[in-house]
């Protein structure tokens, strides 16, 4: 008895005399009714097995089904779906007045069938025939602020078991000591005004030795996913269908005023942060429309920034920040070899050219520096009678 606008769907597969193909279409049924929230769901078979469309058009209208949707489950898009199948739900539907039916589009060339597909292609490339994952990866590593020993558990671990690494120049050479003695090292490190390696080339050499089955390894300083071209890396890999990973590392924007006991936020103080660059990729030149975007930020961290330091607080200034907001430029943080300068907007880049400071450096701006009075625990600070002492050998 054919009930009252009481919705079903047939799921129709081709049928064969492999009875594992045909549990794949019961199946496939079941997890469409499951998952879509549809209540009534048969499964039924062009031909070969049963039950057929007519017997599972029967058993939905049973149940007190009116309409029907009718999908094929993966029927090829020619004869079948075009031909077959609509006559006999036709003929079905012409022997139950009052049944109404719709046939979905055939899954074959469905956006998604043919995503998934790409997908299990790429995965299958990767995999070995008993399963275990083949080293033509690669990941994308954060090497951390400088000291080897904030490199993160995972880090160690792949650089322990890498084919290769490809690393930037501000990774500590120390770092690569977990090598195995085999891996194969490639500097392609960027020095701002100096030799410079081609994205596009480090990309290809990325792609290249993943497809040459190696476990590379990217080495990035800090996390590469801040001022680090990781994306572009992640991105160039992704559109070459190269599997691979991103490890994150911890940011010297985020350590290196630790280290020289300078806390990003406090209560009271500062309970917002902006981290920005202080060389753009495409010239070197600051940005100073994204520092004016930024300027009323409680804490301001610039990396790359020691070359424009002037420009950076005259800028800060012109936006309306005092000309006493406490400024640090911590030089080579983390390193036994840190120094930090402290000084405010309208002294630290006299400062800063007395000492000669030079990159790699982090500038933090705000009145979260005057903590460091209290809170420098790593290095011995510079004292004013230092800083003068260094002015007059500059004199002499």
């Amino acid at each position: 008895m054919i009930g009252k606008n009481r919705h079903g769907v047939l799921v129709v597969g081709h049928g064969s005399r492999r009875a594992e193909a045909n549990d794949d279409v019961r199946e496939a049924a079941r997890l469409i009714g499951v998952r879509g929230g549809f209540d009534l769901v048969e499964a039924a078979f062009l031909e070969i097995e049963q039950p057929d469309i007519a017997e599972g058009f029967k058993r939905l209208i049973d149940l007190g089904v009116s309409d029907v949707t009718v999908h094929p489950y993966f029927l090829s898009p020619g004869r079948h779906t075009r031909g077959d199948l609509p006559r006999i739900v036709g003929r079905v539907a012409a022997d139950n007045p009052g049944l109404s039916y719709q046939i979905t589009e055939p899954l074959s060339a469905h956006r998604l069938v043919i995503e998934a597909s790409i997908d299990r292609i790429r995965q299958t490339r990767y995999t070995s025939m008993d399963g275990a994952e083949k080293s033509g990866r690669v990941y994308l590593v954060g090497a951390g602020p400088g000291a080897p020993e904030l490199l993160t558990l995972r880090a160690r671990n792949l650089l322990t078991t890498c084919d290769i690494v490809v690393y930037d120049n501000l990774v500590d050479l120390d770092v690569l000591r977990f090598l195995p003695t085999n891996a194969e090292r490639v500097y392609v490190g960027k020095i701002g005004g100096g030799r410079q390696s081609p994205q596009s080339e480090i990309n290809q050499l990325l792609i290249d030795s993943a497809r040459a089955g190696k476990k590379v390894v990217r080495l990035k300083g800090g996390d590469p996913f801040l001022f680090g071209r990781g994306s572009e890396e992640a991105l160039a890999l992704s559109d070459a269908g190269v599997p691979f990973e991103i490890v994150p590392g911890v940011s010297s924007a985020l350590a290196v005023p630790a280290y020289a006991g300078i806390p990003l936020t406090h209560r009271g103080a500062a309970s917002s942060v902006a981290i920005l660059t202080g060389a753009t990729a495409s010239s070197g030149a600051l940005d100073v429309d994204a520092l004016a975007a930024h300027a009323g930020a409680d804490t301001i961290v610039i990396l790359m920034g020691v070359r424009h330091l002037r420009q950076i607080v005259e800028q800060l200034i012109e936006c309306g920040r005092d000309e006493e907001t406490p400024v640090a430029v911590i030089r080579w943080g983390t390193y036994e070899a840190q120094q930090t300068i402290i000084g405010t907007l309208s002294s630290i880049a006299r400062k800063a050219a007395i000492l000669k400071v030079r990159p790699p450096a982090v500038i933090v701006i705000g009145a979260v520096v005057r903590l460091r009075e209290k809170m420098q625990w790593f290095e011995k600070p510079l004292s004013e009678e230092s800083l003068l002492e260094a002015a007059l050998t500059v004199a002499v």
